[in-house]
């Protein structure tokens, strides 16, 4: 079986790639997880908060880095989330690090690894997907899914 994780280095991320994990321990196969950095973040303040982007963006001006400079940097971090949940399972897993939209590369990535399962964290308390990225791969994903969340999880078979 070859499972793709979703993973952002959030709580929800994290608990998929255990999901994922515990899967490929038990029924054997091949463990992937996909980061996806969201290119759509350059433009938001979020990333750093508002306050501190435009002083952020002088800064590593003089540095001569840009704002994907730090997105890259930002998703090393993330990589090495994913490597402490990964380092005492035994488990090995493929990383792989894409660019743009979150959804459509989700997706893009489920289609080329040939994945016969994704798993998705989500942050909802209620056994329901909701959000726009996840409602998104949902729809698209060539892919069976697991979606796990704190206190539920389902699999939407396709």
């Amino acid at each position: 079986m070859k499972v793709l994780v979703a993973f952002d280095g959030s709580n929800s991320s994290i608990k998929a790639l255990t999901a994922g994990i515990k899967l490929v321990k038990t029924l054997g196969g091949e463990l992937k997880y996909v980061y996806v950095a969201n290119i759509g973040d350059m433009h938001h303040h979020d990333l750093l908060g508002e306050a501190q982007f435009k002083e952020t963006l002088e800064s590593l001006r003089e540095e001569g880095k840009d704002i994907k400079d730090l997105l890259n940097e930002r998703g090393w971090r993330v990589i090495e989330i994913a490597n402490l949940c990964l380092k005492d399972s035994g488990v090995k897993a493929q990383e792989i690090i894409r660019a743009g939209p979150p959804a459509e590369e989700i997706v893009n990535a489920a289609r080329e690894e040939g994945a016969d399962l994704l798993v998705l964290g989500v942050n909802s308390r209620q056994p329901v997907l909701s959000g726009d990225v996840v409602r998104e791969v949902v729809e698209n994903s060539p892919s069976s899914i697991l979606a796990v969340a704190q206190n539920w999880a389902t699999v939407i078979v396709k």
